[in-house]
């Protein structure tokens, strides 16, 4: 028989949110029963509310899924512009606390010196904390964010850093408040998909998150360049999923559809090496086209075709149907690729830098702009931009415009993908729940229930 760690998902785990707002009032009952002497010290309450806060919604999202924690000092910077509640290390005397009352699963982090291998410490709500949290009613509507919660992040590296406010970053972040408003009224998902997350190719669990997704925009260096806009569940998708089900996603129970930004794959190749790639069709039968779009991203960007194929190696399952393809099989579809993709390909590994995400995120981030203001929502996935139908022509019209500006053309003609129709229909005047054509999840009219 396994062992329970040995059986445990340790990389479906998320890390702490610290820019939760802590004047939810919902789980006061639950910290009187931890420690009913908890409200003496107020450092003392505020570090306890702001984790069983946390394990609250992480199980909500998953019950499977656990948080990411440091047993560290290090690891906390109450100082920081994005940790507003001032979350100390103190946080780590709360931990040892839960873990001794039993209303925490512990699973200790390692770090092996010989290996170089290292986990952070993993915790959860423990059979005892989770009955507490199924009593509980939540009626209020749910504000998760602090007020002051940080949507614009500045990187160096794989930390985050200090900024400057002035105009610009104020007009971004206006756009990025507005925006994550627009997310938490808006249900984006796919309605087939019974359990709540999504694996990917590298057999990483994807949560359908109901609360854990907030769109930040992130930046290194100038604000103007260099930026990239994630931190949603969907942001984390990947093509080859997309390649499957890109039809299943819907926005608010209403006829979805979707732009692909691929369409202009070659206008965007012309502009910055000035030569124009047409997708074979020979291509098209073992790719989508927004693989092979990555493709050719990956080749122009690789010093050398070892450095490109083992790109493709790590990915494999993102490119390849299958998985029984063998190593030499591998390398000789990318042998071909590369032989019917002349002249293109004459420009892979010569280590030019093609930046077709950033000009994807550009692209995105103006369309927001226009969108934001008006209060429509817009999704992006990858190459793909989805929205409600009924907001076809005035998105249409504002993507040609932009598009035109950034790849300076003339004139761009745009045509949209329609999602699979749901035809939702009401199941009787007193039903709050829509009943599909198409089988939804349990999971989805769940959602449904609860959001309306």
């Amino acid at each position: 028989m396994k062992k329970k760690n040995d059986q445990l998902d340790f990389n479906f785990s998320r890390p702490i949110d610290f820019q939760r707002n802590l004047s939810l009032n919902f789980i006061n009952e639950i910290l009187l029963i931890i420690n009913n002497e908890y409200k003496k010290n107020l450092t003392y309450s505020k570090h306890l509310k702001f984790l069983v806060l946390e394990l609250f919604f992480c199980w909500t999202e998953s019950d499977e899924q656990m948080l990411t924690v440091s047993m560290s000092k290090r690891g906390y910077l109450s100082e920081s512009r994005y940790n507003p509640n001032k979350i100390s290390s103190y946080l780590i005397k709360i931990i040892k606390f839960l873990k001794s009352s039993d209303f925490i699963e512990f699973y200790p982090g390692f770090y092996d010196s010989v290996t170089m291998k290292s986990r952070l410490t993993r915790i959860k709500a423990s059979a005892k904390l989770v009955d507490l949290f199924k009593k509980l009613k939540v009626s209020e509507k749910i504000k998760l964010n602090h007020p002051k919660r940080e949507f614009v992040i500045k990187m160096d590296g794989n930390k985050r850093v200090q900024y400057s406010d002035d105009f610009e970053t104020q007009d971004v972040k206006e756009i990025m408040f507005n925006y994550n408003e627009i997310i938490t009224k808006t249900i984006f998902d796919i309605p087939m998909f019974e359990k709540p997350y999504i694996t990917r190719f590298d057999n990483k669990k994807i949560l359908i998150s109901t609360s854990g997704s907030q769109a930040n925009f992130i930046f290194s260096g100038d604000i103007k360049n260099n930026f990239k806009i994630d931190g949603c569940w969907w942001n984390k998708i990947d093509y080859d999923f997309l390649k499957f089900y890109a039809k299943h996603i819907i926005v608010n129970d209403k006829p979805t559809s979707f732009f692909s930004l691929n369409e202009n794959f070659n206008d965007f190749l012309k502009k910055k090496i000035g030569i124009e790639n047409f997708f074979k069709k020979k291509d098209l039968e073992s790719f989508s086209s927004s693989q092979i779009c990555n493709l050719i991203v990956k080749g122009i960007n690789s010093k050398s075709f070892k450095s490109f194929f083992r790109s493709i190696l790590l990915e494999k399952k993102k490119f390849f149907d299958t998985t029984n393809l063998s190593t030499q099989q591998i390398k000789r579809r990318m042998e071909i690729f590369i032989e019917d993709n002349q002249p293109l390909s004459s420009y892979f590994f010569k280590e030019y830098k093609l930046h077709w995400e950033e000009f994807l995120n550009e692209v995105f981030y103006k369309l927001l702009q226009k969108c934001v203001p008006l209060n429509i929502p817009v999704f992006m996935i990858k190459d793909k931009i989805y929205f409600s139908t009924d907001f076809s022509s005035l998105i249409k019209e504002n993507l040609e415009k932009i598009l035109e500006n950034v790849l300076g053309l003339k004139k761009v003609k745009l045509s949209y993908v329609e999602c699979l129709s749901y035809n939702f229909k009401s199941r009787g005047f007193f039903s709050n729940i829509l009943k599909s054509d198409t089988p939804l999840s349990k999971r989805y009219e769940q959602r449904i229930k609860q959001f309306k």
